[in-house]
């Protein structure tokens, strides 16, 4: 989902109770939502890394293989959104999305 060109990342953070009840009181204490210092951490540690290489073109077979593997995985995610008694979040909106932009790509369109 996209916030003023910012997208939201679905994600877990596991954490010891220890940890937990840290990071609880150092969030209060900076009067700090969590997604705001997750934001700054990950906003630092990428401005600080270099971009990584293009990968390379795959060959015809694999090239093959992985539409395929995506194509599977497409129709797999496409009966998710038709479930009647559950929603699809946003962010499997978002995956569908960017799946079938990939396939788009792979299919050279």
């Amino acid at each position: 989902m996209e916030h003023n060109g910012r997208f939201t990342l679905p994600t877990r953070v596991y954490l010891t109770a220890e940890q937990r009840t840290k990071l609880d009181a150092l969030l209060h204490q900076a009067e700090q939502n969590l997604d705001v210092l997750v934001t700054k951490l990950l906003e630092g540690y990428l401005d600080a890394q270099p971009m990584p290489p293009p990968e390379p073109e795959p060959a015809n077979d694999e090239l093959s293989s992985e539409l395929a593997g995506r194509q599977r995985e497409l129709r797999r995610l496409r009966t998710k959104l038709n479930d009647p008694y559950n929603p699809a979040p946003d962010w499997l909106l978002t995956m569908v999305a960017d799946l079938e932009a990939e396939i788009a790509r792979l299919e050279g369109k």
